[in-house]
């Protein structure tokens, strides 16, 4: 049995977080790859949240999607109080933790592209257009 290619999204995110993690360490030092770690982390959450509430909204009836939707408002806004929160208390070095939160981006983009060439069993074909 294979795993859905949302599991394979989230470890593509993990991983790349992960190396991300340990390059900073390596080259930036203790403080600066704890940053890029928690930065990672706190991408993973926002992916895991993200997707948890938006299979609830693709699976649920047209009353209970209101409230979840609210809650999609309410993470972001968690999120980005956590962002605040960790770079003014200086909790975190901030480019190195603007590295750990870009783990997210990079980390769908190359899992995105390795699930759909993985689907397909061929890299995708550029669309033909006709003409008229």
């Amino acid at each position: 049995m294979t795993k859905p290619p949302s599991d394979r999204l989230v470890l593509s995110v993990a991983l790349f977080g992960a190396g991300v993690s340990l390059a900073s360490f390596a080259l930036g030092g203790g403080f600066a790859g704890l940053s890029t770690a928690v930065g990672s982390v706190l991408a993973l959450v926002n992916l895991v949240v993200l997707r948890s509430i938006v299979l609830r909204v693709v699976a649920g009836d047209i009353h209970t999607k209101l409230p979840l939707l609210s809650l999609i408002f309410l993470k972001m806004g968690v999120l980005m109080f956590l962002v605040y929160l960790f770079i003014s208390k200086q909790w975190v070095e901030p480019v190195a933790f603007t590295i750990g939160l870009s783990s997210l981006v990079v980390g769908l983009i190359s899992g995105s592209l390795f699930v759909s060439r993985r689907a397909s069993g061929e890299p995708v074909a550029p669309v033909q257009r006709s003409e008229s």
